[in-house]
């Protein structure tokens, strides 16, 4: 009994290895007319007519049925061909089967971007300052050409790998339980959906970047934009709470002051009262000193007093009285000398 359970076992895991071949092997085949990426290595171009030991040939502009092939390539091996390149490197494009000028796939220079979005607050993140309030959630949009991948047999698409370093240096390849390795792209854009919360994550600057290695196609081809997606400038994503735009300087603000540096004069008047309701006014000019703007008032004081008249008769003037007295005693001796 225990043999034969054990032999089940083995059968099962042998289905499943089995079922699983096609899927590891479909990467690498490319169908008639397919499309095949420069770098890609261990490719199977053995479906679109092409055999072991015969030619493909480029024609760029020429006329296929009747001009001469700009470019031949002698195939080694059609179960295992390298789009190296150094050899298609600019010669992208049909490429037919020769002498035959048969369609037997394409090749194409790879691309790859990686956009950002901030699902939580629905926007892209982009910019100088590409910055997300922390605790939003961020999915990811991949666009490339090689969603194509989808079209060779039994592939889900292309194998993208997004990459998160933090600031401290660590790297992530899943980010709030969800894995960012072998995403399969079978559509361009491609998005990820929501994927990242960054409540529980570090505030600071993050790089982030994707990468595709589909046979070995990132390792024979790292160019920025292809393969993989520009890593510089470092520091693409900021997660923190505050705007980074909002500063915490205040604009200074000149404050003028207006001071008098001469005294201003303050007129009051101080009333003296005089005795005989004789009423005296005195004018005081206090001196003020700046920059406070105070008077000081002396307290009223008595002025000096102008002696006051006594109340007298009337007397003529000393050289009145003497002429009067002359001219009297004129007279008294005209009378006394007039005859008798």
């Amino acid at each position: 009994m225990k043999d034969q359970y054990r032999n089940y076992f083995i059968a099962c895991i042998i289905v499943i290895l089995f079922l699983a071949m096609p899927v590891t092997a479909a990467i690498t085949t490319v169908p008639p007319g397919g499309t095949a990426f420069i770098g890609e290595e261990g490719l199977d171009i053995s479906q679109t007519g092409v055999t072991t030991g015969s030619t493909i040939a480029w024609f760029g502009n020429a006329n296929v049925q009747t001009g001469a092939p700009t470019t031949t390539y002698l195939v080694d091996d059609a179960r295992n061909y390298y789009i190296a390149p150094s050899s298609f490197i600019g010669k992208t494009g049909s490429w037919y089967t020769f002498p035959a000028r048969k369609l037997a796939f394409y090749v194409e220079e790879p691309s790859l971007t990686l956009q950002m979005y901030d699902e939580t607050l629905d926007f892209q993140v982009v910019g100088t300052t590409r910055w997300v309030p922390k605790g939003d959630t961020i999915g990811f949009r991949i666009v490339s050409n090689l969603y194509q991948m989808v079209n060779r047999p039994g592939a889900a698409g292309a194998p993208v790998t997004i990459r998160i370093r933090t600031p401290d240096g660590t790297e992530y390849t899943s980010v709030s339980g969800t894995s960012l390795v072998d995403i399969p792209v079978g559509t361009s854009p491609y998005s990820t959906g929501p994927v990242w919360n960054t409540g529980s994550y570090t505030s600071g600057t993050y790089s982030v970047w994707a990468e595709c290695n589909a046979n070995s196609m990132h390792d024979n081809y790292d160019v920025p934009g292809k393969t993989i997606t520009p890593v510089e400038p470092r520091g693409n994503l900021l997660i923190q709470s505050v705007n980074p735009l909002i500063t915490s300087s205040l604009t200074p603000t000149t404050v003028v002051s207006i001071l008098t540096t001469q005294p201003i004069p303050v007129t009051t008047r101080a009333i003296v009262t005089m005795p005989a309701t004789t009423v005296m006014t005195h004018e005081v000019t206090p001196v003020v000193t700046s920059p406070v703007l105070s008077v000081t008032v002396p307290p009223a004081q008595s002025l000096p007093q102008s002696p006051v008249p006594a109340s007298t008769t009337n007397i003529p003037a000393p050289g009145v009285i003497l002429v009067i007295g002359c001219i009297g005693a004129g007279l008294i001796c005209l009378k006394w000398q007039r005859p008798r």
